[in-house]
């Protein structure tokens, strides 16, 4: 296991938000990537067919984008997938 790298909340919110809004900007693009961060963070891409169920699809964006924005990987990681997120490095 890496040292963990500080990670203010105030700066990982500020990332949240950039990528939030990068994300949002092309929506053919915000497809694809969505998909690459839900594989990143430990989910399957064919959950973004999640995002489609009202509440529970809001819940999925938000976890999904903060993970990819956090700079330590502090979720449970399942053995069969894989997680990194965007600032974490190797």
């Amino acid at each position: 296991m890496t040292a963990q790298k500080p990670d203010g909340a105030l700066g990982h919110f500020v990332r949240y938000l950039l990528i939030g809004l990068v994300m949002g900007i092309i929506p053919i693009v915000n497809i694809v990537w969505f998909a690459i961060a839900l594989s990143k963070t430990g989910r399957r891409k064919r959950d973004l067919l999640m995002l489609l169920i009202p509440i529970w699809g809001l819940v999925v964006h938000v976890q999904t984008v903060w993970r990819y924005t956090a700079r330590n990987i502090y979720w449970s990681v399942r053995s069969d997938r894989p997680s990194s997120s965007l600032f974490a490095g190797s």
